[in-house]
C-alpha cells in the first residue's frame, strides 16, 4: 500500500523553496519521527507553511471531475476508486489530504490529475518511500523570478 499526505503550501514558501522540496519533505519525515517537544515546534513549523484544505471547492472539485467514471463511489466523506488496476481512497482533512492506494502507480494519478486542476500549491509527500513533488508544477517565470533575486 502507498499512502500520499498532501499539503497546500502557501504561495510564498512554494514560490521560493520550488526546485528543493526536499526541504518541506525533511521537515514532515522530522515531524513523523520526532518526540513530543519537537512534534509541537515542527507542527507550528507545518502550520506556518501550509494553508488550511478549503474542504468544499476540494469536493466540488473530485466530483466534477469523477462523477463520469463507473468505478468511482463516495461513502462517508470518503472518496474511492476501485477497478481491474487496483483502488485509491482519499480522505480531507483541515490540514492536509490523504490519498492510500494499492495497485498499479497508474491509479495514483486518478486524483492527482482532477487536484491538479485547482488553483492550490499541492505538495505530496510518500514518507515511507522518501518521495514527494507538486501536483501541477509552478509556471517556469515563478522560478526564475526566485533564482534572479538573490
Amino acid at each position: 500500500m502507498r499512502k500520499y499526505d498532501m499539503y497546500i503550501i502557501k504561495e510564498l514558501f512554494a514560490n521560493f523553496y520550488y526546485g528543493r522540496e526536499y526541504f518541506f519533505y525533511h521537515l514532515f519525515k522530522e515531524y513523523e519521527t520526532a518526540n513530543i517537544k519537537t512534534k509541537k515546534i515542527l507542527s507550528k513549523q507545518i502550520d506556518y507553511i501550509s494553508s488550511s484544505i478549503p474542504a468544499i471547492q476540494i469536493y466540488k472539485q473530485l466530483i466534477e471531475q469523477l462523477q463520469g467514471r463507473k468505478d468511482f463511489i463516495m461513502n462517508n466523506g470518503m472518496f474511492l476508486v476501485e477497478n481491474s488496476r487496483g483502488s485509491v481512497n482519499f480522505k480531507i482533512y483541515p490540514k492536509k489530504c490523504v490519498m492510500q492506494s494499492t495497485g498499479t502507480m497508474d491509479i495514483d494519478m486518478i486524483f492527482m490529475e482532477a487536484l491538479r486542476k485547482t488553483e492550490f500549491n499541492f505538495l505530496v509527500v510518500d514518507l515511507d518511500n522518501g518521495r514527494f513533488g507538486w501536483i501541477k508544477p509552478m509556471k517556469d517565470h515563478h522560478y526564475l523570478e526566485t533564482l534572479s533575486s538573490r
